[in-house]
């Protein structure tokens, strides 16, 4: 994606569009597959960026629900940009993910935001605020491999 349209993003979503920002979501949204911070750092070839900065940079897009985390099987966060179809930015992260049992990459599926709990037997003073779906097997790339 260009820069004047991550620039546009950032600036629709008032945050400054620095080019740490810029970087790191460019990195996100050219991504097929949920990051660590420790890959969206790696990606980042140009331009060291410390680790304080970038957390400070995914914390501030997760707050503005550009990005969402997606915890790994070791309990560690990847983080996320959905695109829909159409290209437009997606700020609902109660889609399902996939997980594959060989790579351990964290896929995202767009169009399936309508999670549905109907079937799902709670006690009632429980609230639900959030739900996530998690389907593991192996992803195409593992498939042929």
């Amino acid at each position: 994606m260009n820069t004047s349209v991550i620039k546009n993003i950032l600036h629709n979503n008032h945050l400054k569009a620095t080019k740490v920002r810029i970087d790191v979501l460019s990195v996100l949204i050219d991504s097929e597959s949920a990051l660590s911070h420790h890959e969206i750092s790696r990606a980042l070839t140009e331009a060291e960026v410390d680790k304080v900065t970038l957390y400070r940079t995914l914390k501030a897009f997760e707050k503005k629900r550009l990005i969402h985390k997606v915890a790994t099987k070791d309990r560690n966060w990847q983080y996320a940009m959905c695109v829909h179809h159409d290209q437009k930015l997606s700020i609902d992260n109660s889609h399902a993910h996939f997980i594959c049992d060989k790579c351990d990459k964290i896929f995202c599926l767009p169009g399936t935001n309508k999670i549905t709990i109907s079937g799902i037997h709670y006690p009632d003073n429980f609230i639900i605020t959030r739900k996530e779906l998690r389907l593991h097997g192996l992803c195409p790339d593992c498939q042929t491999n």
